[in-house]
């Protein structure tokens, strides 16, 4: 991202590109699920802004399931929420699980 003022909000298009570059990291770590590569995808995005992050992995795991559900799965659930409670481990299944669903059943249609 470009510098900028800690009071301004990133772009849309600062965003496209942050999380552009972050599927593409989990897509080349996801060829040999390299735990150790990904938690340092893991650890660089964590040090992000509560709301930069969570706006961020809602758009990775958009861009995920439909290219591959089970690296998506793998990354946000087994690498990123690793150290989550069980129970925001399954929400985040849940909607990982629906978004599929939903994937599934308007290429169906």
């Amino acid at each position: 991202m470009q510098n900028q003022p800690s009071n301004q909000t990133p772009s849309a298009e600062d965003l496209n590109h942050v999380t552009e570059a972050v599927v593409n990291a989990i897509l080349k770590v996801g060829h040999t699920q390299d735990l150790e590569e990904a938690l340092i995808i893991r650890n660089e995005l964590r040090r992000l802004p509560d709301q930069l992050l969570t706006e961020i992995l809602n758009q990775v795991i958009l861009r995920l399931v439909p290219i591959d559900p089970l690296l998506c799965r793998w990354f946000i659930i087994d690498v990123f929420l690793r150290d989550a409670p069980p129970e925001g481990r399954a929400d985040v299944a849940e909607r990982i699980n629906i978004l599929l669903a939903d994937l599934q059943s308007s290429q169906s249609s």
